[in-house]
């Protein structure tokens, strides 16, 4: 994991979207990820204006806000891809650059500044796929995004210039897909996927243009069975919200409701309010709301698990032969259990006693072919148990002792003392249970 990071806003989100701000900090707060917010930050800046004006401005205002960062000792991690994509490549050449890098750090030292390179720039989905990953958003998904299409707009910018952004493939990009994947939606291909909003056409007084650029996306998207578009930039945001908005004002009948990502995120996540922050939007957004809430009603938590593995491990049950339980104990058979997760059955898988009865002794582990194995499965299943409050008695009662004192039991003192051994110190670390608090609980 990076070291924390400093959230870099930008200047649309805050002046014009600030729920896409309130979900990006819902989601970030559910995740336990750890960020601060520097208030000296500028725009990043936005270079269809600022680099035209002035190249070494455009990279000497980038620069600045790294420095703070660097200055805070802080990553930086942004939801807008223009910021991203522009923080990103001033860094990449002030890096390469030394005797320009140098120039620009003798104007930085008149405000106190110096850029060195340390602090990374991050995308939020970047962040959320490489660093936190996707077994850690599935696991905290309260709702799966069971059967809601959806129609991804990457955005020129999180992708591209690839020498400078490295994020993923700059025409065939995969993260954002798998985080989506992973909250349980069905991502749908779409002709045009990777063409350009066109919504910087706006900037620069066309915006009949800009209307007919936004006609060609969401004429291909509707092609689709798509429920939604997706988004984390806010200038392709305005250009499917803000303009086909426009667009059903003249006539326009499909309408095609447009959710971020950290939306979808908090909807999945259970997070109070989500529907509020949606309703904010240009294009309301009932009918996938709907859809969404009755599928809110069918429990379903096989997105956790790797279904290809599963199929596997079942297929495979090389594990009969080492589980010192399954020899010793007929009964005991971890493929029904798999089984009732194949069907969607996850809630009597994790209700079954097979999955207590897992010794954990990792022989499965060891031995397993399909590197998987059925201690793989318990394990996640014992998680989940807990988490809906439905282990068994000694377990809870032992989770209970364990977070009110970091402990599993008492010293007998009595004895030890018959044997000459010393009082056993009881003090319980405060300092970590906040932190178990803070993390965990």
């Amino acid at each position: 994991m990076s070291k924390e990071t400093a959230f870099f806003w930008g200047c649309t989100i805050q002046a014009k979207f600030p729920f896409m701000e309130k979900a990006a900090r819902l989601v970030l707060d559910r995740l336990n990820i750890r960020f601060k917010d520097i208030e000296s930050f500028t725009c990043c800046p936005e270079k269809s204006l600022v680099k035209n004006i002035d190249e070494t401005l455009f990279d000497l205002t980038g620069i600045r806000n790294i420095a703070l960062a660097e200055n805070e000792n802080v990553d930086i991690m942004s939801v807008c891809t223009g910021c991203y994509s522009n923080l990103k490549q001033i860094r990449s050449k002030v890096v390469s650059d030394l005797p320009y890098q140098k120039k620009i750090n003798q104007t930085l030292e008149r405000i106190g500044l110096n850029f060195s390179g340390s602090s990374s720039i991050y995308h939020f989905i970047e962040y959320l796929h490489d660093e936190v990953g996707l077994d850690k958003i599935r696991s905290n998904v309260k709702y799966p995004l069971k059967g809601i299409n959806v129609a991804i707009h990457y955005g020129c910018h999180l992708v591209r210039p690839s020498h400078a952004i490295g994020f993923d493939s700059p025409f065939e990009p995969v993260k954002y897909d798998r985080v989506l994947k992973a909250l349980g939606a069905n991502v749908v291909d779409y002709k045009n996927k990777m063409m350009c909003c066109g919504q910087a056409l706006d900037r620069v007084d066309e915006h009949d243009k800009a209307l007919d650029m936004a006609r060609i996306k969401l004429d291909a998207i509707n092609e689709t069975k798509a429920d939604c578009i997706t988004t984390t930039c806010p200038s392709c945001f305005t250009q499917f919200d803000t303009n086909q908005f426009m667009l059903s004002k003249e006539g326009r009948v499909n309408q095609m409701p447009v959710i971020t990502l950290e939306e979808l995120m908090c909807l999945a996540f259970g997070e109070e309010g989500a529907e509020e922050l949606i309703s904010q939007h240009k294009i309301k957004a009932q009918k996938f709301i709907e859809k969404f809430n009755a599928s809110k009603s069918l429990s379903d938590f096989s997105i956790i698990f790797d279904r290809e593995s599963l199929v596997r491990c079942y297929d495979c049950q090389a594990c009969r032969n080492d589980c010192p339980m399954s020899l010793a104990f007929e009964s005991y058979n971890p493929p029904s259990v798999i089984k009732m997760i194949l069907d969607n059955d996850v809630e009597r898988a994790m209700l079954s006693k097979i999955v207590w009865e897992c010794l954990e002794c990792h022989t499965c582990s060891e031995l397993c072919p399909q590197k998987y194995s059925w201690e793989t499965v318990l394990t996640i299943l014992k998680n989940l148990a807990i988490k809906n409050d439905v282990p068994p008695q000694r377990v809870k009662k032992a989770e209970e002792i364990f977070f009110k004192t970091l402990r599993l039991g008492d010293p007998q003192e009595g004895m030890r003392k018959k044997l000459g051994l010393p009082p056993v110190k009881k003090s319980i670390g405060e300092d970590f249970k906040k932190i178990i608090n803070e993390n965990l609980l």
